[in-house]
């Protein structure tokens, strides 16, 4: 699998600061030496289960971070050996690094990366072989994408 370092230092990234380092927590508790788009996904799940508009619709579509964490280790695996960084940067796959980008521009340039922009990009990337395997895992666990999507989106438009 390839890895890149993030082009940007942990210091320096405003816009979803949270969800990655949340990831590269979960990257590391899992065994994995990066973060990857399912890390990402369950870094995003972790925060939104605290959101109550959002953590409604988590709950009615069976997705969980523990339910996720358990289809990461049977789908993908874990024991990766740890890529080399800095103490003060990110290691990240290519598709890691896709899937933030898309979650970006569903932000908009005005509004910082949230939990649920992150869920979407994932949604969004189902047909993508780019965007990574974390909507295998969802795929997984019975998510049905379309119906989740909607949902996501309904919650997010209720501010």
């Amino acid at each position: 699998m390839q890895t890149a370092a993030l082009s940007v230092a942990v210091t320096d990234l405003r816009h979803g600061r949270e969800i990655v380092l949340l990831a590269e927590h979960e990257s590391r508790q899992s065994g994995f030496g990066f973060v990857d788009a399912e890390h990402l996904l369950v870094a995003s799940v972790v925060l939104c289960s605290g959101m109550p508009r959002f953590s409604d619709v988590l709950r009615r579509h069976g997705v969980t971070a523990d339910v996720l964490r358990d289809a990461i280790r049977v789908f993908v695996g874990a024991g990766t050996e740890p890529y080399p960084s800095e103490a003060d940067r990110i290691t990240c796959t290519p598709a890691g690094a896709r899937l933030l980008a898309h979650a970006s521009q569903i932000a908009g340039p005005h509004e910082r990366v949230r939990p649920h922009h992150v869920l979407l990009a994932v949604l969004d990337g189902m047909d993508d072989p780019f965007m990574g395997a974390a909507h295998d895992v969802l795929d997984q666990v019975g998510v049905d994408p379309r119906r989740f999507r909607r949902a996501l989106r309904r919650a997010a438009r209720r501010s």
